[in-house]
């Protein structure tokens, strides 16, 4: 049987883990992926800030890889689902078992004016390059203004990290959120969506919701309610889509995620398993997962566990995600949920770099992210 894995990040390494570990050595087993790195994508935000470093973030795929797994650094063109075939920049590939685990990328749902000034937060080079033009441009503005399309999880951590680092460099940076939706955060409970709000207010972030950006012209922004914002640090983080969408009859979410059943695979192609950002899974309360580090590792782990099962003539188990919560850093403050518990404040930093550090694929990078956890809980406000 040749088993490949589409992506090589949490879910797709994951897999590969398990099926090394419990498919028979005649089995062959692959994963594709574009880049030779994995990256702790939580982390991003800090990137941009400097707080952490490329190196702290990253680990060659193939150092994570068992050895019976062969890594193929090829960039993937289409995926036939009927066929059973990838086609890649350089091969084509026939599959008896797939996992799809390709990840997500930025939806800009039909936005176009002057992209190359619109800067994206879903990939390390994406990082490190508003890094880059965020330097430049503090530098240079006389009054610098961040605007967010998009008041979620990464659109405040995003925020929050640049208006650190702005005020390193002397620098007071003026923040807009604008955000489509009528609340800030809407699956939080009010007491938490009151907490997160009140500390983007007292850092001064302007928060427009039931708003959105309708021009664009490379430097300056206009508003839906009339507001003209003069030479603006543009960021989209108004939400994801699936990075990759394979040809085939199968039902997927309006994000592109491949709606599957309770043993991961895809109904109408039993060989075809889906985990991670590509994976459309109904928790316990029959409500879709929302996009974690967690529940990528258990739907990537589960995923291998089950086509090894498969091949091995056993019988195949239901998943049962387990929520182990949430944080979101905001500046010098924090707001999360673990295992159920409500986190706040400075201890909920320190949380985050830990939690982040266990997932960072090697020691060395839950170093980097100890240090952190040490350092930004007691940095001035």
């Amino acid at each position: 049987m040749k088993i490949f894995i589409v992506g090589g990040g949490f879910a797709g390494i994951k897999a590969a883990k398990q099926l090394s570990k419990k498919l028979p050595k005649e089995n062959e087993i692959y994963l594709i992926d574009k880049n030779e790195y994995t990256t702790m994508l939580p982390n991003l935000p800090e990137i941009t800030s400097g707080r952490l470093k490329e190196k702290d973030v990253t680990e060659k795929i193939s150092k994570l890889l068992p050895g019976r797994v062969t890594f193929l650094k090829e960039e993937i063109t289409s995926i036939n689902l009927d066929e059973k075939a990838i086609t890649t920049s350089k091969n084509n590939y026939k599959y008896d078992y797939l996992v799809m685990a390709a990840g997500s990328t930025t939806n800009l749902y039909g936005f176009n004016q002057h992209l190359e000034n619109v800067n994206l937060l879903d990939s390390l080079e994406a990082a490190n390059s508003v890094r880059e033009r965020f330097e430049g441009y503090i530098r240079k503005a006389e009054n610098p203004t961040l605007v967010v399309s998009g008041a979620g999880f990464t659109g405040i951590e995003l925020a929050c990290n640049l208006y650190d680092y702005a005020k390193k460099q002397g620098k007071k940076l003026n923040v807009v959120f604008v955000e489509l939706a009528k609340k800030v955060l809407p699956m939080l409970s009010e007491k938490s969506s009151s907490h997160v709000m009140s500390k983007l207010k007292k850092l001064d972030f302007k928060i427009y919701t039931e708003n959105q950006i309708v021009k664009f012209d490379g430097e300056n922004i206009t508003l839906k309610n009339g507001e003209f914002i003069k030479d603006a640090f543009f960021c989209w983080c108004s939400g994801v889509k699936s990075s990759l969408k394979p040809i085939g009859n199968y039902e997927c979410l309006p994000d592109g995620r491949i709606i599957v059943d309770e043993n991961l695979s895809i109904p109408s192609y039993k060989e075809v398993y889906a985990a991670g950002d590509a994976a459309a899974i109904k928790g316990k309360d029959g409500k879709f997962l929302r996009r974690a580090v967690t529940f990528a590792e258990m739907s990537g782990k589960h995923a291998g566990k089950n086509i090894a099962a498969v091949i091995n003539n056993e019988p195949q188990h239901k998943f049962n995600p387990i929520d182990l919560g949430w944080i979101i850093p905001i500046y010098i403050s924090s707001i999360g949920e673990a295992m159920g518990v409500e986190v706040r404040g400075r201890k909920g930093i320190f949380m985050h770099y830990i939690l982040c550090g266990i997932k960072n694929y090697s020691f060395k990078n839950f170093g980097r992210e100890l240090i952190a956890a040490f350092k930004y809980p007691f940095a001035k406000a």
